[in-house]
């Protein structure tokens, strides 16, 4: 309830400071505050209905803070503010929201009338986080999080620190996925959260080509993806025999080269992992025997490197997306604007990780 707390004392007191600076200052008691906007879209005879729930604080007097979600649609964005402004009885701030959450369907009809409505908002948190969720944005947005926490800052919350143990990287702001939408070779990855076992958790990640989701993976695949395209990231890696296992928490270094034959593209990711032993039963005087210590780091790096292989070859046989940004690469090394599909070409090129580990602790303990 700490943290809470803290996020609507910030929220209070951004209002206080637009409201005295502002020559259209309100009282913060006829002010609603967006905390997360979601997106659903619904397609019928007539045609495409967008569906825009909002998550917004009201302050009231005597310091209540309340929440509740107010919802508009239309058959175009800019007409759901119009329905929702008819169930409301006061001014919406609009532009800061702290999440984006875009339904499946939403994502896959597309985010550019997202981005173009939003952009031009000079109000805009251009910084709010993006998330596309399995099912309706509404449910999502609607349902209790844990411990009574509003659950659009437990979400916000959540994929601010996805960054500590899977390797998930820190851009999934809305300036970010604008730009990777719109720039040759880049592809656009999104957290992807759904209601499990009661809570609300991250299970993967949704694949975009440009501007549309075309499937997702589960977050087996996510770590690895993540890991062999972000740079300085951090996650744990592990190799198990039966019971017995060792793992490292490390931070990662990539560095990709581009080879062009006979028109034919191939990549060459280098991948490193240094970081720190946080557990061992496997490996017996780890952090005293040499010879120890070099075959956990070699069958350790045979294991995550055939994990990354593996990976991007069901990935790219089954959604035909330069989802590491090679494009990028080879753009930059054989000229970009020259018409050229990056995703087919890196989806039929060949593309190899090496590994390599490198460990900087190993840790108090010894087995």
């Amino acid at each position: 309830m700490q943290r809470n707390n803290k996020i609507i004392l910030i929220t209070i007191i951004l209002i206080f400071v637009l409201a005295f600076f502002s020559d259209k200052g309100e009282l913060v008691e006829n002010l609603q505050i967006p905390i997360a906007i979601g997106a659903d879209i619904e397609k019928n005879a007539v045609g495409t209905i967008y569906k825009i729930p909002v998550s917004i604080y009201s302050f009231e007097e005597g310091e209540k803070v309340s929440s509740y979600v107010l919802s508009g649609e239309g058959f175009n964005l800019p007409s759901t503010r119009d329905t929702r402004q008819l169930k409301s009885d006061k001014k919406f701030m609009l532009g800061l929201n702290r999440v984006f959450i875009f339904s499946e369907g939403s994502a896959q009809n597309g985010l550019n009338p997202f981005i173009d409505l939003n952009l031009n908002n000079p109000q805009l948190n251009d910084r709010a986080l993006c998330t596309v969720c399995r099912g309706k944005a509404e449910d999502i947005i609607n349902y209790k999080a844990k411990d009574n926490i509003n659950t659009s800052d437990y979400i916000d919350g959540m994929i601010r620190n996805l960054k500590q143990f899977n390797f998930f990287s820190s851009q999934y702001s809305f300036m970010d996925i604008a730009v990777r939408v719109c720039t040759e070779g880049r592809a656009t990855l999104l957290p992807y959260i759904e209601i499990k076992d009661g809570e609300i958790q991250t299970t993967g990640l949704a694949i975009f080509n440009k501007d549309k989701m075309v499937g997702n993976v589960d977050m087996a695949k996510a770590r690895v993806i993540n890991m062999i395209k972000e740079n300085n990231v951090w996650g744990i890696v592990t190799i198990q025999e039966g019971s017995k296992y060792t793992s490292l928490y490390g931070k990662t270094k990539n560095k990709v080269k581009c080879y062009k034959k006979d028109g034919k593209y191939s990549f060459v990711i280098n991948l490193s992992l240094s970081g720190k032993v946080i557990n061992n039963t496997l490996y017996k005087n780890l952090n005293s025997d040499v010879k120890q210590m070099e075959r956990f780091k070699l069958e350790l790096g045979r294991k995550v490197e055939k994990d990354c292989n593996d990976t991007i070859k069901d990935v790219m046989k089954e959604y035909k997306v330069d989802v590491l940004d090679l494009g990028r690469a080879a753009a930059a090394k054989y000229g970009r604007h020259t018409g050229v599909d990056w995703n087919k070409i890196v989806s039929n090129s060949d593309i190899k990780v090496n590994v390599k580990i490198k460990v900087i602790n190993e840790g108090r303990g010894n087995y």
